[in-house]
């Protein structure tokens, strides 16, 4: 008995290595069946896998040069839109034609910016220069020049100011054949940079009407830095790895010349050609349809795939490359995987069957089945597995790991149940110190701007309850004229998560109006968002504040006087025609002679007038001395002659002879009469009779009259008594300074001025200037 119990575990083994050799058999059967299959398949697939890939890296390149070819097309239009737009600019035009005009009076542009104007001028347009230069992607430079001679009049780049542009005959012919406006890839001396230049022409343009006139008077010119904006759009395309490349060429007889540089080379770019045979057929870019793709030899001897296209309109060649070698990488990588792919597919037949003749599939899915109960809170459930294997080893410790959980869990269980006592209690303290808060808070859901809380300050600000607030959004509370601003400030604080707004109403339940400012934010609960809208009630700071600019408006007017230029116009407009009538006459040279001596008088009294606009403010200088008063009459008239005769207005003058001299500054009285003038050419748009008359002054003793009557449509009795008034003015573009300078002028002067005016039946402004002798 003895020998049989133990000849029984030999009996076994003997069964087990039986066994063990049965899935040896099994695996080997197994193999035998599924390879051979495989690898059949594996075969074909490899096949139409390599010719996919070939037709996807071909097609690869093509659609590249096609995009590279559209992208280019587009940044040529986006350029000529650039210097279209910036060559029509109203202010550039304005700032340039005031410039150049200044610019013919001087030398150099040197000693014009050594003037206090032409530096005025000048640095005014140059930061208008240097703002759209910002604007303008890769643009290196922006210059004007004169298109009488090609002087660089002002530019971004203050070294080139004042040099003659050697490309200005270039930029004549192309205009004028209305070519392409652009130079092409070149070296540019100007910018020392490898670029093209884009040009267009900048018109003459009245300064006051702000009219454009079609005399040409400049070249806007934008110098582009081709190797940060070309070179960088072409570079960037996916999939380009090491070898990937896209080169510009232009085509100079049998050759291509580089117009960038390349990827593998420095400094190419105008420098480096190679032979059209080498990487295009030799018609390219002589036919405009030539176009496809080749094997080729690049400049570095290397065998490339290429893609090669025709940009028609600057005669460029597109040529998108790749090495051959790491183009057909993908097919490489395909035999690799191939091999990898059958390797596996062996090894998993062979982990299958011994997962099958081990017989671990049950115990598996009794520990799934386990860890599935335990996920659904099933926490005493236990997995009985009682083998001495792996396996039951691991069955005996996730036993123990969910014993050790359902103790986790209970305790769990009450310090939830202790967080959740202290959150309510912090709840409570959170929305009270809300509802006492001097602020109105009001809780609002983000998507319809629904009131879903409020606190007590937002009843009293509103007039309504929470329950009425909770039926409402929250620019049912605001006035109508304010709704359209609070849509607005919700959504977006919806897109940036907050926002303020200063100034808001809220209209109250009785129809009160109470100004409020808004802060507003998002606030999240975990998942759940709301907002969280701030109302302070500002009534108090309105108040204060509207006190204070009562309390500042006297002393703004001095200031927002000395700012204001409109009285200026008015010499310039007598300057302006000056101008005119010696381009008629050049020959005139005595009458040109007199018209620069009343242009240096006008010009003198721009200055004056600038003063005299900052003195409306304070205490100012007068030049006085003993003057004609028909003399400074008629100085006056010269200034707005020619807008007299354009306006077919008739002038009678009726100046009495043998008056006395009067003691005066005779540019503010000019100042005075040329302002009255003004204002009746400005109500006279269809024609009319302008009178001015000098004569002994009814109002005043021993005193000087000049009487400026018009036919216009008169004013009416309120606002004759306003039209003094500074700042009151009814033109749509008046300052309502004119007249209130006018007044000050002659009071300073120890006179009067009145006005006398019917609705319909015209106005007559008197001026009364004592006559006294300067004393000595």
């Amino acid at each position: 008995m003895k020998t049989a119990e133990k000849n029984m575990p030999k009996q076994k083994k003997t069964y087990f290595r039986f066994f063990k050799t049965i899935k040896i058999k099994l695996i080997f059967y197994l193999i035998l069946i599924t390879t051979i299959p495989i690898l059949v398949v594996i075969s074909t697939s490899y096949k139409k896998g390599k010719k996919a890939l070939s037709e996807k890296v071909v097609e690869k390149l093509t659609s590249i040069a096609d995009l590279k070819k559209t992208q280019l097309n587009s940044w040529l239009q986006e350029r000529v839109v650039d210097i279209s737009v910036l060559s029509t600019n109203k202010s550039l035009e304005v700032s340039f034609s005031n410039l150049l005009y200044l610019r013919k009076a001087f030398r150099t542009i040197g000693s014009m910016k050594e003037t206090e104007i032409g530096r005025v001028y000048y640095n005014r347009l140059s930061e208008y220069l240097n703002s759209l230069k910002e604007k303008l992607i890769y643009c290196d430079e922006i210059s004007i020049l004169d298109i009488e001679n090609g002087e660089i009049v002002i530019s971004t780049n203050p070294s080139n100011i004042g040099m003659f542009d050697k490309d200005f005959p270039y930029y004549l012919d192309v205009l004028n054949n209305k070519g392409m406006p652009f130079k092409d890839i070149h070296y540019s001396e100007y910018t020392k940079q490898i670029g093209m230049t884009f040009f267009s022409t900048t018109k003459l343009t009245d300064p006051i009407t702000m009219e454009e006139t079609d005399e040409v008077n400049g070249i806007v010119l934008i110098r582009v830095n081709t190797e940060d904006s070309i070179n960088a759009l072409m570079q960037d395309w996916p999939g380009r790895e090491d070898t990937g490349e896209t080169l510009l060429v232009r085509r100079n007889g049998n050759k291509l010349i580089f117009l960038n540089n390349s990827r593998h080379l420095a400094n190419t770019a105008l420098s480096l050609s190679i032979p059209i045979r080498l990487i295009a057929p030799e018609s390219f870019m002589l036919d405009s349809m030539e176009e496809g793709i080749m094997e080729a030899y690049d400049y570095r001897g290397v065998e490339v795939l290429c893609a090669f296209r025709h940009i028609s309109p600057v005669k460029w060649g597109l040529l998108v490359k790749q090495d051959k070698q790491e183009a057909f990488k993908p097919i490489t990588k395909l035999k690799i995987h191939v091999i990898t792919l059958v390797s596996a597919s062996v090894l998993v037949i062979i982990a299958i069957v011994f997962i099958i003749t081990h017989g671990i599939t049950q115990p598996i899915l009794q520990l799934v089945k386990g860890a599935e109960a335990i996920g659904k809170g099933s926490l005493n459930h236990r997995i009985s597995i009682k083998s001495g294997d792996e396996v039951g080893r691991l069955a005996s410790e996730f036993n123990k790991m969910a014993e050790k959980l359902e103790e986790s869990y209970a305790g769990l269980e009450q310090r939830i149940r202790e967080r959740t006592s202290q959150l309510r209690a912090s709840e409570e303290k959170y929305r009270e110190s809300i509802n006492l808060a001097n602020d109105a808070i009001f809780t609002l859901d983000p998507d319809m701007a629904h009131i879903v809380d409020s606190n007590k300050k937002a009843e009293e600000l509103s007039g309504y309850t929470k329950k009425e607030l909770s039926r409402r959004k929250i620019w049912e509370i605001v006035p109508e004229y304010d709704r359209q601003k609070t849509k607005h400030l919700w959504r977006e604080i919806n897109k940036k998560g907050s926002g303020m707004l200063d100034n808001l109403d809220c209209q109250h339940a009785d129809g009160r109006i109470i100004p409020t400012s808004i802060s507003a934010s998002i606030i999240a609960y975990g998942k759940k968002r709301t907002i969280q809208w701030i109302c302070r009630d500002v009534t108090e700071r309105k108040r204060m504040e509207m006190q204070l600019i009562q309390t500042e408006r006297l002393a703004a007017v001095g200031e927002l006087a000395a700012g204001v230029a409109h009285e200026i116009n008015n010499p310039l407009g007598g300057l302006l025609n000056f101008v005119k009538m010696m381009s008629r006459e050049p020959e005139n040279i005595s009458q040109n002679k007199e018209f620069l001596e009343l242009m240096a008088e006008g010009l003198k009294r721009i200055e004056v007038i600038v003063k005299q606009l900052m003195a409306f403010s304070r205490p100012y200088s007068t030049h006085m001395d003993n003057h004609c008063v028909n003399t400074v009459v008629r100085n006056s008239i010269r200034f707005l002659d020619h807008r007299i005769k354009e306006q077919r207005i008739t002038l009678e003058e009726r100046l009495f002879s043998g008056l006395p001299e009067i003691y005066a500054d005779a540019d503010q009285i000019s100042q005075v009469i040329i302002n009255i003038l003004v204002n009746a050419l400005d109500c006279m748009d269809d024609g009319g009779k302008l009178t001015i008359a000098t004569g002994h002054c009814n109002h005043l003793k021993s005193s000087i009259h000049i009487k400026i009557t018009d036919t216009g449509p008169g004013i009416n009795d309120d606002i004759a008594s306003r039209i003094f008034n500074p700042f009151f003015t009814t033109k749509e573009m008046g300052s309502g300074l004119g007249l209130a300078i006018s007044k000050r002028i002659v009071e300073d002067h120890d006179g009067n001025i009145f006005v006398d005016s019917k609705p319909g039946k015209g106005t007559t402004f008197s001026i009364c200037l004592p006559v006294r002798k300067a004393t000595t």
